[in-house]
């Protein structure tokens, strides 16, 4: 996939075969664990709150997640992260078969596992510029999107399929089992030389102090975090509980039915993946990333006037093919601008500001759901998500940006 033949792609390539096991076992979680709660307690309020969960421990502890992985072995803490994450998801099963299992022990199994994957994204994302030459960021990035994309596409297809056929809860299992390999994967990843350069770091005011020195000198970046900030805010809740309260409480379809509506937000994002990975350097960054945003909110409205899971399907579909433009460009912008021995503490504060907000915007949406038709909220959050990628336009060092 990467064209030049140097010892980059050889190091390269366990690291994207590692995440993707990783995200297939995070994307089977996910369905598994919201579609059980829904199930069981047939809460639309419950379910966000569990949700939540998931999502919480971004708040929490991406910044140390990030300090720490700015002062240490981003390879060996990619590997223990899946190790440890094998071994807390297998508690959900094990309590089910002596019938202790409860949903606050789901919830809880869930808080911890996320609090462990927290620290996987600032590593990976800081990794690989230590494994790729500038010029390959921006197809590289693209890569692990596309192999993101094509494991949340297999995971919820797989998801949907087991949990008709066998209960949510013993899918837990094999979620255990794709962990252990994405460990053992993680055996092959080499360790990059220059991270040897990287002193040793503590959560301490000096590590906190360098980031918003950074963020004074680059007014960009801090416009970069506002518009994610907000963006996600409206966005994740409604895409993840508000499309599983769609299928489900609206259109009275399975979970297969919701599986397959994640599916298809993977394939739209892995079309557009494609695109990138051909004619990406073309579009300068900061067109790319304000323009998906604009389109990621206006192609949600659609939702109010879907008549059917089908037809959901279709929008879910054209609505992903903008993600993409989002997530690489943001993600080349900050390998581009921040001082390496920062990037996994800038991440971390991406990672808060999407993952983080998620844990936010899902409690919410489970409440607010409960008192207006989830079909109009698809319009209220898609306006003002919208919205947001528009005032961004405003500003013209982040509208230029090559």
């Amino acid at each position: 996939m990467l064209t030049k033949k140097t010892n980059f792609g050889k190091s390269f390539f366990p690291l994207t075969v590692n995440q993707f096991f990783f995200q297939f076992a995070h994307a089977l979680f996910q369905v598994s664990l919201i579609w059980a709660v829904l199930e069981i307690t047939g809460s639309r309020q419950t379910t966000g709150l569990l949700a939540s969960a998931v999502y919480l421990p971004f708040l929490i502890f991406s910044l140390p997640a990030g300090i720490f992985a700015d002062g240490r072995s981003k390879v060996r803490i990619i590997r223990w992260v899946c190790f440890l994450e094998s071994l807390i998801v297998i508690v959900i099963p094990l309590l089910y078969a002596f019938e202790k299992l409860t949903i606050t022990l789901m919830g809880i199994s869930a808080f911890i596992l996320t609090s462990v994957a927290a620290f996987y994204n600032p590593s990976r994302d800081s990794l690989i510029p230590l494994y790729l030459p500038e010029d390959l960021l921006l197809r590289g990035n693209t890569i692990i999107q596309m192999t993101i994309q094509v494991a949340f596409v297999l995971g919820p297809v797989l998801a949907g399929f087991l949990i008709d056929v066998m209960g949510a809860i013993r899918v837990f299992v094999l979620i255990g089992i794709l962990f252990i390999i994405a460990f053992l994967i993680g055996l092959f990843m080499s360790h990059p030389p220059r991270e040897k350069e990287i002193r040793l770091q503590s959560l301490d005011i000096r590590s906190l102090r360098e980031i918003t020195d950074i963020l004074r000198k680059d007014s960009v970046l801090v416009w970069l975090l506002i518009i994610t900030v907000v963006d996600n805010l409206f966005i994740m809740g409604p895409a993840i509980v508000g499309v599983a309260i769609l299928v489900k409480d609206v259109f009275g379809g399975s979970a297969t039915d919701w599986a397959l509506s994640e599916t298809f937000l993977s394939l739209g994002m892995i079309v557009t993946s494609l695109f990138l990975m051909k004619w990406g350097k073309k579009i300068p960054l900061g067109t790319m990333l304000i323009f998906g945003i604009i389109m990621d909110g206006l192609t949600y409205v659609p939702v109010k006037w879907s008549g059917s899971v089908q037809s959901l399907w279709g929008i879910i579909f054209f609505h992903a093919l903008f993600i993409p433009l989002i997530i690489v460009g943001r993600t080349t912008i900050v390998q581009k601008r921040v001082p390496h021995h920062l990037q996994g503490r800038f991440f971390s504060l991406i990672a808060i500001s999407v993952v983080g907000l998620t844990a936010i915007s899902t409690a919410l949406t489970g409440v607010v759901t409960e008192f207006i038709p989830v079909k109009d909220l698809f319009v209220y959050i898609g306006l003002l998500a919208a919205a947001t990628g528009g005032a961004a336009l405003f500003y013209k060092p982040l509208r230029q940006l090559n």
